[in-house]
């Protein structure tokens, strides 16, 4: 009997300010729910879920990061051994985009070669005049050779989606020999 291959396992894991909505993002994608009442997260919280893709399929090992700046030198432990990280920020707070800079500086002094995806999170909520726009979002991940992709944790526009091009992603460049 020839054994089933193995399917792969990538470590993501989810950086950005605390309140951006990370957390949500997670149980959105791996419970389908949301939590109006969510809590900040202390330290960091992990989840999987296997994702089916046509040929082939693989594990994403989701470790959500604490955000608060308290958290921010424990966390950075976390950050060994991943292979993409969801750069996430609120599309109605503009300085979470901002402070994404100084989380993608200290998780390149932690690990190379990790991916990276920007993810504007709240577009259920953003104001047309005051919030960041995808273009705007565009522009800053165009700094660091990134995509950027906007979701609603809420109502769950978008998530499906992101994690099929972060799982799509992470096979393409990990398991192509």
């Amino acid at each position: 009997m020839i054994p089933a291959p193995r399917r792969p396992v990538f470590k993501t894991v989810l950086i950005g300010e605390g309140g951006v909505g990370k957390t949500s993002i997670t149980l959105r994608y791996t419970e389908n729910r949301f939590d109006e009442d969510m809590k900040i997260t202390i330290g960091v919280n992990l989840a999987t879920k296997k994702v089916e893709l046509e040929g082939g399929g693989a594990t994403l090992m989701l470790w959500d990061l604490g955000g608060q700046p308290r958290f921010r030198d424990v966390v950075s432990e976390y950050f060994k051994g991943s292979r993409m990280a969801l750069a996430v920020y609120d599309v109605t707070r503009y300085f979470t985009l901002e402070r994404l800079k100084d989380w993608i500086d200290k998780l390149k002094e932690n690990v190379s070669g990790c991916e990276l995806i920007f993810v504007g999170n709240k577009i259920d909520e953003r104001d047309p005049e005051t919030g960041i726009s995808l273009d705007t979002g565009r522009e800053f991940a165009s700094r660091y050779n990134a995509p950027c992709v906007e979701v609603s944790a809420k109502t769950g526009e978008g998530i499906e989606e992101l994690f099929q091009v972060v799982t799509r992603s992470l096979i393409e460049k990990h398991m192509q020999k």
